[in-house]
């Protein structure tokens, strides 16, 4: 209690405050009590604390309103990246789809007699107006679980258009092989001098089984595999002069004969395409020709079902 009064006692004591103009002003003087020198203290500390707190909140909220403002800018950008994206993968699918039905043609005669189509295609009528209404600015209006919704379906498509591209892929590489290993040109430039099926032998002049066609030329005209393969004979064969075989996998052998010379041997891996002999007129022939048979499963078959089935 004592101390109390004593407080109460100092806070009333004059403070006396003397101002000096170092002019020709008389010095002048202020008397107040220690109590009013406090109160002032708490009053301008208050009010210190009270406009710190006012523009601490004040820029909390622009801040917020920059960082939203900021926030919408980036989602008008994605939601504009998305509908782009949205497009080139509807093209995607477009192609993806001709392709496919191009794959499924009987030849590439048609394929090449129908070519291929231009691209076509375009957004919704949807899709327009909300590509108009993110291009117009209406940030408000952007449904940001719309946005979400068209990314998650976004990845989905990109999902399926890679597992289709991976099957096309591997289906025109299956082609591709198949291809490769079919024979399906001609072994060499010439004319058919005698078809396949039931002939009457040049030589012997009496009805038998042709299991070939005979191509003729001059002699020494390229011979080339109709197909890659393996060489499985290259050598001497009696009626047949100087033979060539051929195993393509796939069942398919071919079987090149009454060569002048063989450029490879047995064992010898060659491709579709690949000069392996010269034409001749060995064993029993009448002239320069290549004695071509086309076998699947070790029968003969005739050659011209492949050669017309392929442009060259």
């Amino acid at each position: 209690m004592k101390k109390l009064k004593d407080l109460l006692k100092e806070l009333k004591r004059k403070v006396t405050i003397v101002f000096i103009h170092h002019g020709n002003m008389k010095p002048f003087k202020v008397n107040f009590s220690l109590s009013v020198l406090v109160l002032l203290f708490f009053c301008w500390t208050g009010l210190t604390l009270w406009a710190g707190f006012i523009s601490g909140k004040h820029i909390d909220y622009v801040t917020i309103k920059a960082d939203n403002k900021i926030m919408k800018m980036r989602m008008l950008f994605f939601a504009d990246q998305i509908k782009k994206s949205k497009e080139i993968l509807s093209q995607v699918k477009q192609n993806d789809d001709h392709i496919r039905s191009l794959l499924a043609m009987d030849s590439k005669r048609i394929i090449i007699e129908n070519g291929f189509g231009l691209g076509s295609g375009g957004p919704t009528p949807v899709e327009s107006s909300a590509l108009s209404m993110i291009l117009s600015g209406k940030m408000n209006d952007i449904d940001y679980q719309s946005i979400a919704n068209q990314s998650f379906e976004l990845l989905e498509e990109y999902k399926a258009s890679m597992k289709s591209y991976s099957e096309v892929i591997n289906h025109i590489s299956k082609q591709r092989e198949l291809f490769r290993y079919t024979p399906s040109i001609w072994p060499a430039k010439g004319i058919i001098s005698s078809p396949y099926g039931v002939r009457v032998h040049p030589i012997f002049n009496h009805k038998f089984f042709h299991p070939a066609i005979d191509i003729a030329n001059k002699k020494g005209t390229p011979i080339v595999a109709t197909a890659d393969g393996v060489v499985v004979f290259s050598g001497w064969q009696s009626g047949y002069g100087n033979v060539i075989a051929i195993e393509h996998g796939h069942k398919y052998r071919t079987v090149y004969a009454h060569l002048s010379k063989s450029i490879v041997k047995r064992g010898d891996f060659v491709v579709k395409g690949q000069e392996i002999a010269k034409m001749g007129s060995t064993g029993r022939s009448t002239g320069p020709h290549v004695h071509y048979e086309l076998q699947i499963n070790k029968k003969p078959i005739n050659p011209m079902k492949y050669l017309n089935s392929y442009l060259d």
